[in-house]
């Protein structure tokens, strides 16, 4: 029995309250509940056309609590200058002092706020210690909902859940606070909102999420492995969006394979050096190919080399051993249909979260 799935059947969209043509703006107002194991992020990230990056989210539960029921609104951001320093803050406030809208992405945590539509977005996070932003967001492209409702169930009853609801290019334009000036700025960014009732230690193998914006298309990939409780399934999420309209004009059914170059890496685990996915649809004779090739460490995080004693015990007794990283990387996207090659690259920073052990099972 298959025991991770995307939610994209007719009694999927009824249970979950959506309309599987069109997404409505309440998706974006709060999903989830604040009982224990749940969770749920309103995530905002950027690159600057001066060579700046940030990224600001906003979380009703506390990380550090997630086992625990009850609100604990908290939020962070991290500013990368031009000249590659970085500025962080992280703030943490009682319900009280808090709006968690469900109508739509209506958040303010003290006097941080992030407000929007799925068409614009204004995000705020006051310099309370010195780094901050004030930014407008206006979406380039539709927003993305892997197979019409954005939801992975895990469990042999669907008894957990997972999701990433996204508009994956946003023009960006205001201005970061650090070092006791106003920078103003312009770029391109990315809004994703996602809920889960899972740890994503507890969840995945490992999982590769970047978005990549070339002449023609954006693309945007979440390519979930689970780990062996959940029969090491692989659940893509992955989309090509046409930059002229805006709109969907691929989405994997979920057929995909793999062909990817290992090497050990700084970490001293083998991770991929390059990833090929081959996307072929059951019911469609178009064929993909995506293709990700990192070419520099931007951030690594070796979440079990860096824990203490206590720490390892815990993860081994987990039988996991995670480590995170980000690339800056090349990415190219070829549209095969028929003798109709269409062929599209850029650069791209993408995130690899591998948190399970060197398994051959789970197809790194």
């Amino acid at each position: 029995m298959v025991k991770a799935r995307v939610m994209d059947t007719s009694a999927d969209f009824k249970k979950l309250g959506i309309d599987p043509t069109k997404v409505q703006t309440w998706e974006d107002g709060r999903r989830d509940t604040d009982e224990a194991g749940h969770n749920e992020v309103w995530y905002f990230d950027g690159i600057l056309d001066d060579g700046g990056k940030f990224m600001v989210a906003f979380r009703p539960k506390s990380p550090y609590k997630l086992n625990e029921a009850g609100d604990e609104p908290n939020t962070n951001i991290m500013i990368t200058t031009p000249d590659g320093a970085t500025k962080q803050d992280f703030q943490s406030y009682s319900s009280e002092e808090s709006h968690i809208g469900k109508d739509k992405c209506d958040l303010q945590f003290g006097p941080h706020t992030a407000v929007g539509d799925f068409k614009n977005y204004d995000v705020h996070f006051e310099p309370v210690n010195g780094v901050g932003l004030d930014l407008h967001f206006e979406a380039l492209v539709d927003p993305f909902r892997q197979g019409n409702s954005a939801v992975i169930t895990l469990g042999e009853n669907d008894e957990y859940h997972y999701t990433d609801l996204n508009v994956p290019k946003n023009k960006v334009t205001g201005t970061l606070f650090y070092d006791g000036e106003k920078h103003e700025v312009t770029g391109l960014g990315y809004h994703d909102h996602q809920w889960m009732n899972i740890h994503p230690m507890q969840a995945w193998h490992h999982w590769l999420w970047g978005h990549l914006y070339t002449e023609k298309y954006t693309v945007m990939v979440y390519d979930f492995v689970s780990n062996e409780r959940f029969g090491f399934e692989r659940v893509p999420f992955f989309g090509i969006e046409d930059n002229k309209t805006g709109h969907v004009v691929y989405m994997t059914d979920g057929h995909v394979t793999l062909d990817s170059e290992l090497e050990i890496n700084s970490t001293g685990k083998v991770f991929p050096k390059t990833s090929e996915y081959t996307f072929q649809n059951k019911n469609d004779n178009k064929k993909v190919i995506f293709t990700v090739k990192w070419r520099d460490e931007i951030e690594t995080r070796d979440i079990y080399g860096d824990a203490n004693e206590q720490q390892k015990a815990a993860y081994d007794q987990m039988g996991i051993n995670p480590v995170y990283m980000r690339y800056y990387a090349d990415g190219d996207v070829k549209i095969i249909d028929g003798d109709n090659v269409d062929e599209s690259s850029g650069d791209m920073i993408y995130e690899y979260n591998y948190l399970g052990k060197e398994d051959e099972r789970a197809d790194v």
